[in-house]
């Protein structure tokens, strides 16, 4: 991250494993067990546009916060680095478990707003990502680069909660375990290189 050019691939691969279809599968499935199929529709667009907008607020509201603060760099990276490698290793280590959701009467659209957008697809450490990419990259076309990326994986996760059901009850959560394993290394990886990035451009 220490180049001048918007790493898209990188900010991709970073913001499916913090807020992509792997965790939000299980989480979809479960809280809107009680509904049938044209509610479960509703939920999942309520779910998908709360995310654009939140996301979309974050880049182009939040970002100028941390701009203002007049942060360097490569504190930026570090401070990246370092939230996904945290993040990263408390996932690898922490026990499986099993969410729950609470669910006092019927399922209704609401579920799309909480607790499936926020804090389901729309997670502090993504949100934490994003808007560190922004105020290192602050240009106009690098934030609207970025939200063609914010949507794209949230085009990938209303896909996949439109699945959701259907996919937990014939195939399971092996394979989300296993797949959530993998890039949680690859994050903690991710993590690394850029502290490593981070502390090299702040000692140049």
């Amino acid at each position: 991250m220490t180049s001048t050019a918007l790493p898209l691939p990188l900010l991709g691969s970073l913001l499916f494993t913090l807020m992509g279809p792997i965790a939000i599968m299980p989480l979809f499935a479960t809280v809107t067990a009680g509904a049938d199929d044209r509610l479960a529709r509703q939920i999942a667009l309520r779910a998908y546009l709360v995310s654009l907008a939140t996301l979309a607020v974050a880049v182009f509201v939040g970002a100028g916060a941390m701009a203002g603060v007049g942060t360097s760099k490569s504190s930026l990276i570090i401070a990246a680095g370092l939230i996904l490698m945290l993040t990263a290793l408390r996932n690898i280590l922490s026990s499986t478990a099993t969410f729950k959701a609470h669910q006092p009467g019927p399922p209704t659209v609401a579920l799309g707003l909480m607790p499936i957008a926020i804090p389901g697809i729309v997670t502090p450490v993504g949100v934490a990502v994003l808007i560190i990419f922004v105020s290192y990259f602050p240009a106009l076309a690098d934030k609207l680069a970025i939200m063609g990326v914010v949507a794209a994986i949230l085009t990938l996760n209303l896909g996949a909660m439109l699945v959701a059901r259907w996919f937990m009850t014939n195939v399971g959560a092996a394979p989300l375990l296993v797949l959530g394993a993998v890039f949680g290394v690859l994050q903690a990886a991710m993590g690394v290189e850029m502290l490593i990035s981070g502390l090299t451009l702040s000692a140049s």
